[in-house]
């Protein structure tokens, strides 16, 4: 298993502030996030050699880069189809090995109201169907497209499990992410992982306070979510990837965090990672 960290945490910050915490903290691998200090790191009109750019940097710095987050939702709509295979083509070129995504909100109004269930399912279906047609490029590009839970069509892991037997393509898998299945779900992730464990290649990594729905992220190892239990499901069905750290602030308002503390919390979910793991 390798311990990285997205640069999601740092998104106040800009990039290469994110790169130098994520160094200093102590760790090798990376995941690219979304945005820094308001600009967007990713866009379907940059150029290869941009893309190549950010590799660079991120090798400059110390790190691995493994993966990007590249959410869309819509890729059952034409234009989103054309930006996520877009995105598939700059990760190929960046050199990495996963493409982070999550299918359709379900949700007409967070978090008592669900779109109707005869809406909800021509979405859910058209956005599998989508991905099925996707994933070629993925595999033959030498990408794994990776699915996280955040409600929809992968929110949990029997949901999951169905989603990517239906896509039916070893270059889609799951990314599960227990902060999210608590959170949306109300569910025990160390429980509810057994349903997907041999379909999952990555993690994202964050826990969870409280009961569902309630927004408290609390820095890793100290909310509700059992790490070292998942981790020993996830390790007897085989799984030997990436786990990205991907979001710590507890009590605190992100956008007050200095940098130092982000450093700080990064650093301390490293450490505790590692520990859960060396126990496996």
């Amino acid at each position: 298993m390798q311990v990285g960290c997205q640069t999601l945490p740092y998104s106040e910050y800009p990039f290469q502030r994110a790169l130098e915490g994520i160094k200093r903290a102590g760790y090798e691998h990376l995941c690219f996030g979304i945005k820094h200090a308001g600009e967007a790191l990713f866009a379907p009109e940059m150029t290869d050699d941009d893309a190549r750019a950010l590799t660079s940097q991120a090798r400059e710095a110390g790190l691995n880069p493994m993966m990007l987050m590249g959410g869309c939702g819509d890729v059952a709509e034409a234009a989103g189809e054309a930006k996520f295979r877009r995105t598939l083509e700059i990760a190929a070129a960046m050199g990495l090995q996963y493409v982070l995504t999550w299918g359709p909100w379900e949700y007409k109004e967070w978090p008592d109201v669900k779109l109707e269930p005869e809406v909800w399912q021509q979405a859910a279906d058209a956005w599998i169907d989508a991905m099925a047609r996707i994933a070629p490029q993925a595999a033959d590009a030498g990408l794994t497209i990776v699915l996280k839970p955040h409600t929809g069509v992968t929110a949990f892991g029997s949901r999951m499990k169905s989603a990517l037997e239906r896509i039916g393509s070893e270059a889609v898998r799951g990314c599960y992410d227990a902060g999210n299945v608590a959170f949306y779900e109300g569910l025990d992730p160390a429980e509810d992982v057994k349903d997907c464990a041999e379909l999952v290649a990555a993690l994202c990594i964050k826990d969870h306070s409280g009961p569902r729905a309630n927004p408290v992220f609390p820095p890793i190892g100290e909310g509700d979510v059992d790490h070292p239990k998942m981790l020993k499901t996830l390790a007897a069905a085989g799984f030997d990837g990436p786990l990205m750290v991907e979001r710590f602030e507890g009590s605190c308002v992100k956008a007050e965090m200095s940098a130092e503390l982000i450093d700080e919390r990064a650093r301390a979910a490293r450490v505790y990672l590692e520990k859960t793991i060396a126990r496996l």
